[in-house]
């Protein structure tokens, strides 16, 4: 009986644990990530200059974090960049370590409507070494609190 009673009772405890880690949900605040180049042509031999924006669409005034965002320099794989073939491009950045929760200095805060851009080398972080097309795609949504938005196209010139 009273290993009946221990079967049962570890058998709700997974359960309970399962459900409880299939309910986690992204951070996602209502603010959105989009990438984008200046329009002009990107040059293999040059910089690859990349702009990163944070639209506040909502109503609200909303924080997040600069982890895992250009904000905070080159810290981190914050973007998949993958080639024409759709092999994914090195990372050569460093990967810091950080404390969690996210201290409120590293907090950014947007008002309604507000937009904050800010530009970043592409080839200083990924192996960007060859002509074509590349795909990228924020991917911190889960940590800075911004929405990974659409995937964006570049075309690298030789």
């Amino acid at each position: 009986m009273i290993k009946k009673i221990f079967n049962i009772t570890l058998l709700i405890g997974v359960l309970v644990l399962t459900t409880q880690c299939q309910q986690s949900k992204p951070t996602y605040t209502g603010l959105y990530a989009t990438i984008g180049t200046d329009g002009k042509t990107l040059n293999l031999q040059d910089d690859i200059t990349i702009r990163f924006t944070v639209t506040n669409p909502t109503q609200d005034t909303l924080k997040f974090t600069a982890y895992h965002t250009p904000f905070e320099g080159i810290k981190s794989k914050f973007l998949t960049v993958t080639d024409s073939e759709g092999k994914e491009v090195g990372y050569l950045g460093p990967m810091v370590k950080r404390v969690t929760p996210a201290p409120e200095d590293t907090y950014h805060t947007l008002v309604p409507g507000q937009k904050v851009s800010i530009t970043f080398n592409l080839k200083k972080a990924y192996e960007i070494d060859k002509a074509g097309s590349y795909i990228l795609q924020y991917n911190g949504e889960k940590i800075s609190g911004v929405a990974n938005g659409e995937p964006v196209e570049i075309t690298v010139e030789e």
